[in-house]
């Protein structure tokens, strides 16, 4: 009796152990037809299956996030992610190793919250505050400047996010300089969000290296949003300097909602404009349609040297 009265005591402290702790199994399946020239060199437009590609809503992902309740207010999290192509199942895109997307660990409580490891960097998630598409993979915004000028994600990060203060909160990241060549890195972000009013301000920096800075911001009318940006930065190399602006709207016409995007380098003279349709079959479920026009030519980035993209897709949310 004393044994079965023992046994049922641990199993019930594991049960409330287990019933402060949490994990999610979540994922993007994405598959689309259409043509990008993404990363390419070629201005041949050729009109393919594409499930990790530029013209994609999104990249093909799994992953798992859990959170655990430490008492006192605190808790701890870990998110591990990787992406996939639908193609043919390959892994390991978005920074060449399995958990690319994410691999980081994190302690949150009333003071904000501290992640260590490979994440979406604070610059990013100041862009992706207001950006009209929700960054899918073919934003104009990350066509032209690229999300500040150094893309989304940074390996070894030390990131701090404040509280939230009335709408305001700010994100500090850093990246040691053992951890990058011998120059520290600084990533940073500032986002207001109340009532129908977003704006962010992003900024980063490299010691001894390139930096950018991006404020944007969107207003919603309900139904109806509009959004703009001032962009100075840039690439990782430092090799090439993205000046100039976005400007958008997004409006819901029935079940559809529609986006139009212009990204307007100032310094390159070239414009890009994209156009996005997205339809709702579900919660989780939506098909999409969009077009992006590549202003120039010579660049090697994002869209690559094919001016007219396209993506004719469905996305799935698990």
């Amino acid at each position: 009796m004393k044994k079965t009265l023992i046994a049922l005591a641990a199993v019930a402290a594991t049960g409330a152990a287990f019933a402060q702790s949490s994990v999610t199994l979540y994922g993007v399946a994405d598959a689309a037809i259409g043509q990008s020239g993404a990363n390419g060199t070629s201005t041949k437009a050729d009109t393919k299956f594409l499930s990790t590609s530029a013209m994609n809503n999104g990249t093909t992902r799994w992953g798992m996030r859990g959170v655990e309740d430490l008492g006192g207010g605190l808790k701890a999290g870990f998110n591990f992610e990787a992406g996939l192509s639908l193609a043919d199942g390959a892994a390991n895109f978005s920074g060449g190793q399995y958990f690319s997307r994410a691999a980081n660990v994190s302690l949150m409580g009333g003071f904000g919250q501290i992640m260590l490891g490979r994440a979406l960097t604070p610059s990013f998630n100041g862009v992706a505050a207001w950006e009209l598409t929700g960054t899918a993979n073919y934003s104009a915004v990350a066509s032209q400047f690229n999300f500040v000028g150094t893309g989304p994600r940074q390996s070894n990060q030390i990131a701090y996010t404040t509280p939230n203060f009335g709408g305001l909160t700010a994100s500090l990241g850093t990246v040691l300089k053992d951890n990058n060549g011998g120059n520290a890195k600084y990533d940073m972000n500032v986002i207001y969000r109340g009532g129908p009013v977003t704006a962010a301000l992003s900024y980063n920096q490299v010691k001894n290296g390139p930096e950018g800075i991006t404020l944007g911001g969107k207003y919603d009318f309900g139904g109806f949003v509009v959004a703009a940006s001032l962009n100075d930065s840039e690439s990782a190399t430092g090799a090439t300097v993205n000046r100039g602006f976005t400007v958008g709207a997004g409006a819901k016409l029935g079940p559809v909602n529609l986006v139009v995007d212009i990204a307007r380098d100032t310094k390159a003279k070239d414009t890009d404009v994209l156009v996005e349709a997205k339809y709702p079959l579900s919660k989780r479920t939506f098909a999409y349609v969009a077009v992006l026009s590549n202003g120039d030519k010579k660049d090697s980035t994002a869209v690559g040297k094919v001016k007219n993209n396209y993506g004719i897709g469905i996305r799935h949310n698990f």
